[in-house]
């Protein structure tokens, strides 16, 4: 990248079918890449597209029984619909198929040849039609194309070649002197081992179909489909005006691991042929695997469909999980369980939670305003700027899995700084004015890095709060913000995991206490029953979006000031019930204490809406509980910590707690 302008590339598609959840993936990476770049000011060009000649589309098209450029329109709206549904935020869409790419494939073939590497001669060799390609037979695996795991076929065929062999010496030298040129390391070790052997002229043409480009000096011939295909990262700069200039050499080509041969030799060679610079890296990622560890691809049935799990779960999860759960470089499985528990812990506890709280804080305490980008408080106790610092450092490093899991650090950090500074309990000033404004600022900073991951997410906490997405150097400046209601940013979900996760039986969920949905709330609000001298009426936060009202009988035991800001474990799918004419819709999980008192069990500084769970049982709650059945679930405090049978209650930062004597029930 350089310090002005930054180009990316993604490996075009080949649209012979439906697109899959490799698809979506890669372009994810490049995407948030594509927007880190732009959030740090600098001028960006993101490129995507299709790859659509050869004979795969023509015998796809033949099979549907429609002409090859019908078939490649129709798949081009499904491909397209699919990047714009996942905020794709590309700045052109090419396709092999255009004019404007016509035109350049054919350019660069009249240069490599002018050049004397291309010469005519008669090929024969395994050829599979999946992958395009000839292999020879120590590249096959029982017989069979290593990818794809099918037989390949035998051509003969009359054949254009390019004197690949030629730049075996020079590329090899380029990617030794330039180590970054190729990343992760271990696919550069892997380039560098293959070029030591032999490499073999290439096959740059075909005569036995004819969708493609033709050649210009013999027509019965059209380009091979890598030569072709490869030609579009700079062909796409041509047109509709010349932007060679201005970002070529690329900056970065985002490609899979299965077409790093053709990136890092074939590519760099006819460049090199043609006398056009070498891009500045090819970042190679891994493939997404299914839970048997296998690449999710067409050919093996076993793909996943993106647009089902944008819609069970919305586009920026998705998003999200490809970032933050598949290492950089590696392969990764794919599965909805491990989906679904980075949505409920750490966007929906960690995340969602800190948002309503700091949001309802502001709204209640401050009235809605506050200012922010000047405060010592933010800047001596959440200050970003080594967060700001190793994120960009993970960036500029290839490595988006461990970027986010350094904001995520800084999510949990500020989680714990709302826990200790408690801003519910501060009386109204200065103090709190200045604890409620780091918290907002700090979300300024969250929202701004998680932009490009959740580009959606990051305007909706920026709407909610009240100030501007910009570049990341537009965070010095201070704003007024305008804090709004808003419903939670995730959602608590209905069940635990899809129904393809959830049908497997859990172990430990025969268990009374699995049907138990105990979640950590906080008393916004205490104020007394209107025609009942034992009950509060307790407005409760959950981290739903509205508070809960839930009838407590505490009051002949605490004050309603001793109530107000305090954390409390709630069993939240207890049966609504109306109380003397006041909705309840829950229960104040509470013991007695010895000398009489009746206290709520402490779930101490755990996030709002988590849900408590005890080790060795896999909760699956109720959709509503009967009162009867939580007597049936023996709660007891042990050692001043609340126990099952034995086994502590707990939330992520530790156990239940209360003041009270041994053996005393929780009710």
């Amino acid at each position: 990248m350089t310090a002005q302008r930054f180009y990316i590339t993604t490996a075009i598609d080949y649209p012979n079918s439906v697109p899959h959840m490799g698809h979506a993936y890669e372009k994810v990476v490049a995407d948030f890449y594509a927007r880190v770049a732009r959030l740090r000011g600098i001028e960006t060009h993101f490129l995507i597209g299709l790859d659509e000649h050869g004979q795969k589309i023509q015998e796809a098209a033949d099979k549907a029984g429609m002409g090859p450029q019908q078939f490649v329109d129709d798949k081009a709206a499904v491909f397209r619909a699919l990047y714009e549904k996942l905020g794709i935020s590309h700045d052109d869409f090419i396709r092999t198929s255009e004019p404007r790419h016509h035109q350049f494939a054919r350019d660069l073939y009249e240069r490599v040849r002018d050049a004397g590497d291309i010469y005519k001669d008669f090929y024969e060799g395994e050829y599979c039609i999946s992958c395009e390609r000839f292999y020879t037979i120590s590249e096959l695996v029982d017989g069979k194309c290593p990818i794809h795991e099918r037989p390949t076929t035998i051509i003969k065929e009359e054949s254009y070649f390019f004197r690949l062999g030629k730049y075996r010496d020079q590329v090899r030298a380029h990617i030794e002197a330039h180590p970054e040129f190729i990343h992760p390391d271990e696919r550069r070790r892997e380039i560098l081992s293959r070029l030591q052997e032999e490499v073999r002229d290439l096959s740059i043409s075909r005569s036995t179909f004819d969708w493609g480009i033709p050649l210009p000096d013999d027509p019965a011939h059209v380009l091979y489909v890598w030569f072709d295909a490869l030609a579009n990262y700079y062909s796409a700069l041509l047109r509709p005006r010349d932007l060679t200039e201005k970002f070529w050499p690329a900056d970065c080509h985002v490609i899979g691991k299965d077409i790093l041969w053709f990136h890092t030799m074939i590519w760099p060679a006819i460049l090199l042929s043609a006398g056009y610079e070498l891009p500045r890296q090819v970042y190679v990622h891994g493939f997404i695997l299914d839970k048997d560890g296998r690449k999710m691809a067409k050919h093996l049935g076993n793909v996943v469909d993106p647009m089902q799990v944008i819609e069970d779960y919305s586009v920026d999860v998705l998003r999200y999980y490809f970032l933050r759960s598949f290492s950089s470089g590696k392969d990764g499985k794919f599965a909805l369980a491990d989906l679904e528990e980075r949505y409920n812990s750490e966007l929906g506890n960690d995340l969602g939670n800190l948002i309503l709280r700091v949001a309802k804080l502001v709204q209640t305490r401050l009235g809605g305003r506050v200012r922010v980008g000047d405060n010592p408080e933010f800047r001596e106790r959440l200050a970003p700027e080594k967060t700001v610092a190793a994120f960009l450092a993970h960036v500029d490093d290839r490595e988006h899995n461990r970027a986010l899991e350094v904001v995520w650090d800084y999510v949990r950090a500020v989680n714990t700084y709302i826990n200790d500074r408690a801003p519910w309990r501060l009386a109204d000033g200065e103090e709190l004015t200045s604890v409620l404004a780091a918290g907002v600022e700090a979300l300024r900073v969250i929202a701004h890095l998680t932009s490009s991951a959740m580009p959606e997410i990051a305007r909706s906490m920026a709407a909610t709060l009240g100030f501007a997405l910009g570049p990341l150097d537009a965070l010095a400046a201070p704003c007024e913000c305008e804090v709004r209601p808003s419903q939670p940013l995730f959602p608590r979900r209905e069940s635990s995991a899809p129904a393809a996760v959830a049908a497997a039986p859990a172990a430990g969920d025969g268990d009374p206490f699995a049907k138990l949905e105990i979640r950590v709330g906080h008393i916004v609000e205490a104020r007394p029953h209107p025609d009942a001298d034992q009950l509060f009426v307790l407005s409760v936060d959950l981290g739903e979006g509205e508070p809960r009202s839930i009838c407590a009988g505490l009051r002949a035991h605490l004050k309603a000031e001793d109530l107000s800001g305090r954390a409390v474990a709630v069993l939240a799918n207890l049966k609504p019930a109306v109380l003397r004419g006041v909705p309840s819709e829950g229960m104040v999980l509470a013991t007695d204490r010895r000398d009489g008192a009746v206290v709520p069990v402490d779930p101490g500084a755990a996030p709002i809406g988590e849900l408590i769970t005890v080790e060795g049982i896999e909760t699956q709650p109720k959709k509503k509980l009967s009162k009867s059945h939580f007597e049936k679930v023996p709660l007891a405090i042990e050692k001043g910590v609340v126990v099952y049978r034995g086994r502590p209650l707990r939330t992520t930062v530790g156990s239940l707690t209360c003041d009270a004597e041994d053996g005393a029930p929780v009710r």
